[in-house]
Formats: C-alpha cells, sequence, structure tokens
C-alpha cells in the first residue's frame, strides 16, 4: 500500500468524521432550542396552574370564612336559646 493512498484513506476519514461532528452540533443545537421551548411551555403551564391553585384556595378561605361566621351565628343563637332555657327553668322551679 503506498503512501499517498493511505494518506487519501485518512484524509477520506477525516472528512467523514468531521461532518458528523458538524451534523452532531447542529443537531445539538436543535435539541437544545426544543429543550428551551419545552422549558419555556412547562413554566408556562406551571404559571397557570399555580394561578389556578391560588384562586381555588382563595375560594375555599372565602367559604370557611363564611361558615365559620355562620357557626359563630348558630352559637350565639343557641347560647341566647340556653340562656332563655335557664330562665325558663329557673321560674318553674320557684
Amino acid at each position: 500500500m503506498s503512501l499517498e493512498y493511505r494518506v487519501e484513506k485518512l484524509e477520506s476519514h477525516f472528512e467523514s468524521l468531521d461532518n458528523a461532528v458538524h451534523r452532531l452540533i447542529e443537531i445539538t443545537g436543535e435539541t437544545q432550542k426544543i429543550v428551551l421551548e419545552n422549558q419555556r411551555e412547562n413554566r408556562l403551564m406551571f404559571e397557570r396552574q399555580d394561578r389556578k391553585i391560588e384562586a381555588y384556595q382563595s375560594e375555599n378561605r372565602k367559604r370557611f370564612d363564611q361558615h365559620d361566621k355562620r357557626f359563630d351565628q348558630h352559637d350565639k343563637r343557641f347560647d341566647k336559646i340556653e340562656e332563655t332555657l335557664a330562665i325558663i327553668v329557673n321560674h318553674l322551679q320557684k
């Protein structure tokens, strides 16, 4: 095998490898673009979900507050009823 043939063969291998490396660089760049776009979409999706969760929690807080007020009103009514019953029982025992 002549030296010239071997050099040509090595040059051919080098060109093939160089082309493969450049293609890998392109693929890596395209992959990075896809990953960045997915990250952006995920960030937007999580922000939407966070807003939904916050709205849900806020609505639940309002409901609990309303229920607490109603329970307080019922407690006051029961206290008045108990006072009235105690007066009646006290009066009946005399």
